[in-house]
C-alpha cells in the first residue's frame, strides 16, 4: 500500500488543486535517499500543496561539500541551491548546522526520545526522519549453528576471510557509518577487518542483500528493514544485532538557511513527520519511525529494547571522514586501489 493509498491530511490553508488548476512552482529538494523512498513522498506533497518539487539526489557528504565550495567562492553571500535537505544522515546535518534555519516543529511533542538527541536541543536545526538500525545478516544454509555471528567482533575472525559481503563506503552512507561504529578509530582493526573482505566491496545494500541470501557470500552487515523484509520472505537468511552495541543510521530534514521558498521548506518538513507519512516508513519502506505513536513492524523490538551505541552526531561525522581516509589509504596500497 503507497502513500496515495491513504488519505492523508492537507496542509492548514491549502485546497485541493484542480485539474485546470496549473502547479504553482514551489520547492526545491535535495535527498539521499533512495527513488523508491523519495518518490512517493515528494508526489503526496505536490498532490496535497499543489507545489510543484524539483529534487536533486546524491550523497549527504556531495551535499555538504557544495554548500562549503558554493560559499568559499562567493564569500559566503551565495544563496543556496535548495530550500530544504531531506532524509539526511543525522551526523551531516550536525556538521553543517551553520547552513540551516532554526526549526520549531509543531510534532516535536511526538517525536521518541531515542532520537532526541543532538537535534532536539533548543537551537534545533533539524528533523528526524527514519531510523534504521544496523545488523550482521547471514545465510541460514551456510553458517551452521556452532558459526553464528555475535557482534562486530565477528567480522575480525580469519574463518570468514573472503565469506563477508560489504558494501563500499565512499559511495555508501550506510557502510561509511558502519565501519565508523564496528571499528570505531583503531586502524589495525579496519586493516585487520579489510583484510578479511579480501579488498573487494560490493557497490550497495541492495547487492549485499542479494549475495547473502544467494549464498555467495556467508554474511554481511545491511539494515534491520532489509534483513527482516528477506525473512518475512522467506529467505534463507537470519540476523543479529551486534552485542557490542548497534548503530542505528537516523536521518533527517533541515530548511536551507536563506533559501527561495521557506514557507513551502517548512511545510514539506512538517509533512514528512506527519503521522500518516511515518507508518509508511513501517508499512512498506522497512524502517522505523522517529515518531512514538507509530510501532515498529511485526516482528521487530521496541527501539528501546535493542542494544544499543550511544552516538554523538558531532563527533560521528568526524570519525567517518577520518575512517574513509584510512580505508582508502589501506585500499590503495592493498587492493591495488579497488
Amino acid at each position: 500500500m503507497g502513500i496515495s493509498a491513504f488519505a492523508l491530511a492537507s496542509c492548514a490553508g491549502q485546497k485541493p488543486a484542480s485539474a485546470a488548476a496549473p502547479a504553482s512552482p514551489g520547492l526545491i529538494v535535495y535527498t539521499a535517499q533512495e527513488k523508491d523512498v523519495y518518490e512517493p513522498i515528494i508526489k503526496e506533497f505536490e498532490e496535497r500543496t499543489n507545489l510543484t518539487v524539483r529534487v536533486e539526489t546524491g550523497s549527504s557528504e556531495a551535499m555538504l561539500r557544495r554548500l562549503e565550495e558554493g560559499r568559499a567562492e562567493t564569500a559566503g553571500e551565495k544563496a543556496p541551491d535548495w530550500d530544504v535537505v531531506f532524509g539526511i544522515g543525522a551526523e551531516v546535518l550536525e556538521q553543517g548546522a551553520e547552513y540551516w534555519e532554526p526549526l520549531q516543529s509543531a510534532q516535536a511533542d511526538m517525536i521518541d526520545k531515542t532520537f532526541q538527541l543532538d537535534g532536539e536541543r533548543e537551537n534545533k536545526k533539524w528533523a528526524a526522519f527514519s531510523a534504521r538500525p544496523l545488523v550482521i545478516m547471514y545465510n541460514t544454509n551456510v553458517v551452521t549453528y556452532r558459526e553464528l555471528p555475535e557482534g562486530w567482533n565477528s567480522l575480525l575472525e580469519p574463518r570468514w576471510r573472503g565469506r563477508i559481503a560489504f558494501g563500499d563506503p565512499n559511495r555508501s552512507d550506510i557502510y561509511a557509518e558502519a565501519l565508523a561504529a564496528a571499528v570505531e578509530e583503531a586502524p589495525e582493526g579496519l586493516a585487520e577487518f579489510m583484510s578479511n573482505l579480501e579488498y573487494k566491496v560490493l557497490n550497495d545494500s541492495s547487492e549485499v542483500n542479494e549475495a547473502i541470501a544467494e549464498g555467495r557470500y556467508s554474511l554481511g552487515v545491511t539494515l534491520e528493514g532489509s534483513a527482516q523484509a528477506l525473512l518475512s520472505a522467506g529467505a534463507y537468511i537470519d540476523y543479529v544485532y551486534p552485542r557490542e552495541g548497534t548503530a542505528v543510521l537516523l536521518d533527517g530534514t533541515a530548511v536551507a538557511a536563506g533559501c527561495a521558498n521557506p514557507a513551502a521548506a517548512r511545510e514539506f518538513v512538517e509533512f514528512t513527520l506527519s503521522r500518516d507519512v511515518q507508518r509508511i516508513l513501517v508499512s512498506d519502506l522497512n524502517r522505523r519511525s522517529v515518531r512514538r505513536d507509530v510501532p515498529p513492524r511485526r516482528g521487530l523490538s521496541p527501539i528501546d529494547r535493542l542494544p544499543l551505541v550511544e552516538v554523538n552526531f558531532g563527533e560521528l561525522s568526524e570519525r567517518k571522514q577520518n575512517i574513509l581516509k584510512q580505508w582508502n589509504a589501506i585500499m590503495d596500497r592493498e587492493g591495488g586501489g579497488t
